[in-house]
Formats: structure tokens, sequence, C-alpha cells
């Protein structure tokens, strides 16, 4: 019932149970009237009428608006289950779950696939000298960056307070290497103003590539990629790792 009267609208579910419950009121005042022949049709049709006109969208409107209501808090409460409020990217616990769910199918495919890790560099810095609001909204900035860089296919999560993962399937070491580097091009192609200063930041990527080895464990190749990220980072940040051959 709630699927039909989303599907509906507002508008026309009200419209519908008028009709219906006019229709009904019919019926229901022609039998009373065959019934008693005493009660005079003409007035008891027209009061079948007019009554349920009048009745059935005062009472049918506040129920239905409240299906939408309810429907609206479900699809908010999914979403911030789901997804992280500032990047828009899927928040740690969706992106493991749908990653190693993608993860256990390449496997079974024996298809080519690649995890990155990526690192905002130097992130508390900003946060200590424009303040965490500044750093809000580089996050939201890389997040929109992610959804233009990234495949429909791809799987992108904020893991942490500026660490974030990235699932590639159908993906070859060069094709995800291209990927880091679009995006540290799109990241080095913006910035955000504070007080008229343009604010710019670097990421550090660890790529792990997937070509048919033997690893049981998804966590296992994540746990590669981040050893290439720290690996970056160490070599001075701003740029990309990457682990092949597993």
């Amino acid at each position: 019932m709630n699927k039909f009267i989303l599907r509906m609208g507002v508008k026309k579910t009200v419209f519908i149970i008028t009709v219906v419950s006019v229709l009904v009121s019919i019926v229901v005042s022609f039998i009373v009237a065959m019934l008693v022949p005493s009660i005079s049709i003409k007035m008891t049709m027209l009061m079948s009428i007019l009554a349920p006109l009048l009745i059935a969208p005062l009472v049918s409107y506040p129920f239905v608006k409240l299906v939408f209501q309810l429907n609206a808090l479900e699809n908010e409460m999914r979403a911030l289950a789901t997804f992280d409020s500032l990047t828009k990217l899927l928040n740690r616990r969706a992106f493991l779950e749908r990653a190693e769910y993608a993860y256990t199918i390449a496997k079974r495919e024996k298809q080519n696939f690649c995890i990155l890790a990526a690192d905002m560099d130097l992130f508390k810095l900003i946060n200590d000298q424009y303040g965490h609001a500044t750093g809000d909204q580089v996050l939201t900035l890389f997040g929109q960056i992610v959804k233009k860089v990234s495949r429909e296919s791809d799987i992108a999560g904020r893991i942490g307070g500026e660490e974030f993962s990235f699932f590639l399937p159908n993906t070859t070491i060069d094709e995800a290497e291209n990927f880091a580097n679009r995006l540290h091009h799109a990241v080095k192609e913006t910035s955000i103003d504070y007080r008229g200063i343009p604010i710019h930041f670097t990421i550090s990527v660890g790529l792990a590539a997937f070509t048919g080895g033997n690893l049981s464990r998804f966590d296992a190749l994540l746990h590669f990629a981040d050893t290439a990220l720290y690996e970056a980072k160490k070599k001075g940040r701003n740029q990309t790792v990457k682990v092949v051959g597993l």
C-alpha cells in the first residue's frame, strides 16, 4: 500500500480515496433506500455524495502526508547510515561492506581490480590555521572531486577523518595509476577561499593491484594499500606509491 501511495503522490492518492469513498457511499445509500422505502432516495443519494466529498479529503490527506513524511525520514536515516555527511561518499562501514562484496565477485570471476588508500596531506595544519569550518569545506570539495573522477562502478568511501579508500573493479594497475593521477591533477586545480586567500591542499595515495594472486582476505589487500600510502608520505607526500603482483 505504501509503495502505491508513494508512486501516485499525495494529490492523486487523496483524489482516489475520495472517489472510492463516494462510490461506496452511493452503493450503501442505494441499498439502504431500497430496504427502507420511507427514506427519500433523492436526499439519500445527495448526502451520499456530499458527505464523502467533504470528509474523505480531510481525513485522508493527513494520513497520506504522514506516509510521505515517514518515507522521507526512512530515506534520510538510510542515507545517514550509508553516506558521510560532508563528502557524500560512503562511510567506513558501508564502504567495507560493498568493497568486500565486490572483492568476492572479482576473485570468483578472476578479474583484476585495485585498491587505493588516500590521505590528505597536512590536513591538521589546515584545521589549526584556518579553522575546522575550512577543513570541512576541503573535505566537501574532495568528495565532489572524487565523484567527478570516479566511474559509476567504482566504490569510494571516507574511512576516517581525512582518510579515503577506493575499490576499482575491472581495473589494471595502469588504469588505477591513471585514476590516481586524475585525482592529483583535480586536487591541484582546485582551492578553498578563506577570506580572500586561496587554500590549496594535496593528497598522498597508496595503490595495491590484485592480479590473480592467492589473497584469501580482503583486509590483507587494504593493508598493502595502507603500507603503500605510508611510503608515499615518507617520500614527501603529494604522490602515488604502488604495490603490484599480489
